[in-house]
């Protein structure tokens, strides 16, 4: 490449900052790592976690019921937002109030 006065082009990746605060409010511990419970969707816990498919980047939500371990929720797509999580709290039968 020297030699023919070739020099090769590439682009370095950059920091972008994000346009919008992180909500770093301050949350109540009603839990209190006491995740053996004794009434149905009293209280529900969610994990939101990435998989490959087909060479993209697909996320999943899901939602747990901590009285029997039981999936009561879930949504998957490409984006991770908030419309996922609006989907995954759709799928879930019945009330949660």
């Amino acid at each position: 490449m020297k030699e023919q006065g070739v020099v090769s082009t590439y682009t370095v990746a950059q920091y972008k900052p994000h346009k919008t605060a992180c909500n770093e409010a301050a949350t109540a511990n009603v839990l209190n790592r006491n995740f053996d419970q004794t009434e149905a969707k009293r209280f529900v816990v969610s994990d939101l976690t990435y998989v490959k498919v087909q060479n993209r980047w697909h996320y999943i939500c899901v939602l747990v019921d901590l009285f029997n371990r039981e999936i009561i929720g879930y949504s998957a797509g490409p984006k991770k937002d908030a419309a996922l999580i609006s989907r995954a709290f759709a799928t879930v039968q019945g009330d949660l109030r």
